[in-house]
């Protein structure tokens, strides 16, 4: 699996673009400096990642260190006001779990958390059709309009546009997070350092699949 199969994919599950990834991939960071999560966050972030990917014959997330890795890459990768989104996506599941189960994320057994992200996932993958239904409608607007050749760079940001559920990018960089870790991309997927001739039509036989 290359980087555009995994952002592929990563789309494809949580109905929105990766958040973040063009800065990313540019090399372009935030002016941020410093890891903005304490370890606390990271212990935290790593749990909501686990139950997301559990471990079974193969590692899990918290084995990949996943939740170091979120914190990294959003206080890197985001701007000031996707960090928010990410921090306020945090404290909902903290408060659901309080409102839930009157204890924290951390506590609930493995049932509770899956039942708690399952019921949040729902909500995200709502709003991302919302996101999806809203771009394309400004997609087709934009096809009306010819622009001049002074305005043809300028993009005009909607603030009232609406935004991917805060869950979503949680959501994401666990899955970008374990299948580019080692554990991902040697243990569970399967890993060639160099790969070597095409073959389109390779009969599968239910194994994990390649990682290049």
């Amino acid at each position: 699996m290359n980087r555009r199969q995994l952002l592929t994919m990563i789309a494809a599950v949580t109905g929105t673009a990766m958040i973040g990834a063009n800065r990313a991939f540019a090399y372009d960071p935030t002016e941020v400096g410093d890891n903005i999560f304490t370890p606390e966050d990271a212990a935290f972030l790593d749990e909501v990642a686990e139950t997301i990917l559990p471990a079974t014959d193969t590692p899990g997330a918290k084995e990949a260190g996943v939740g170091a890795f979120m914190t990294v890459f959003v206080s890197d990768c985001f701007d000031a006001e996707e960090q928010q989104a990410f921090r306020e996506g945090m404290q909902a599941l903290r408060d659901l779990a309080q409102d839930r189960h009157g204890t924290t994320f951390e506590a609930l057994s493995p049932e509770d958390r899956q039942a708690l992200l399952q019921e949040v996932s729902t909500e995200a993958n709502r709003q991302a059709v919302v996101v999806a239904e809203y771009a394309e409608e400004r997609r087709q607007q934009s096809l009306d309009i010819q622009p001049s050749a002074d305005t043809a760079a300028d993009e005009i940001v909607d603030p009232n546009a609406p935004q991917p559920h805060p869950f979503t990018a949680i959501h994401q960089l666990v899955l970008f997070g374990f299948f580019t870790s080692e554990v991902g991309a040697t243990q569970v997927l399967r890993y060639e350092p160099v790969p070597g001739e095409y073959i389109g039509d390779l009969d599968y036989d239910g194994e994990p699949a390649w990682a290049t």
